[in-house]
């Protein structure tokens, strides 16, 4: 059996992130392992928010809605607001929550080509904010100062032909200071 996805979740109510590997071993029947811990999880959906799920062979009903990565889920009348996330957007999120000081250099965080800038060579920044779009697997992903500061070194330039402004997985894009 192969890993089909892995997220990192948290929930409201409980601490800590929770790794969880999901393997489909046949439409609606999952192999899923949440933080070492596995189950044999039956997933069928019965109509656009209620889902049937058997985990272990007890049997759940879910009111399940979806907002971005957050979802809002009913289990048994017991309300969770979940948080689910990818490896790149755990990353992401990652390099842009610390506080971190001095000189830092923005490296891809995935394989892909540099669609648009957003900031040039002595522009002000703050922490968050996006200096250039990469698009990977068709997605617009916006790489982030890690820090307030200044743009002062760009890498890469910005092309809608891809191989014009190819990048690999830890190339140096900038640099803000």
């Amino acid at each position: 059996m192969a890993v089909i996805r892995q997220y990192f979740t948290t929930a409201d109510g409980f601490e800590g992130e929770y790794e969880v590997k999901v393997t489909e071993k046949a439409p609606g029947d999952y192999f899923v392992v949440v933080n070492g811990e596995e189950f044999n999880v039956d997933f069928q959906q019965i109509n656009e928010t209620i889902y049937s799920v058997i985990i272990d062979g007890k049997s759940y009903a879910i009111d399940m809605s979806e907002k971005g990565d957050k979802y809002d889920v009913i289990v048994n009348g017991d309300h969770f607001s979940v948080e689910v996330l990818d490896e790149i957007k755990r990353l992401m999120r990652k390099r842009t929550s610390g506080t971190v000081e001095g000189r830092q250099v923005i490296e891809a965080p995935m394989p892909g080509y540099i669609w648009k800038m957003l900031k040039e060579v002595g522009d002000e920044v703050k922490a968050g904010e996006p200096i250039m779009i990469l698009v990977a697997m068709k997605m617009e992903n916006e790489i982030k100062s890690p820090k307030d500061g200044v743009v002062t070194e760009i890498f890469v330039k910005a092309s809608e032909n891809p191989q014009e402004s190819t990048v690999a997985m830890g190339d140096k894009l900038a640099i803000v200071e």
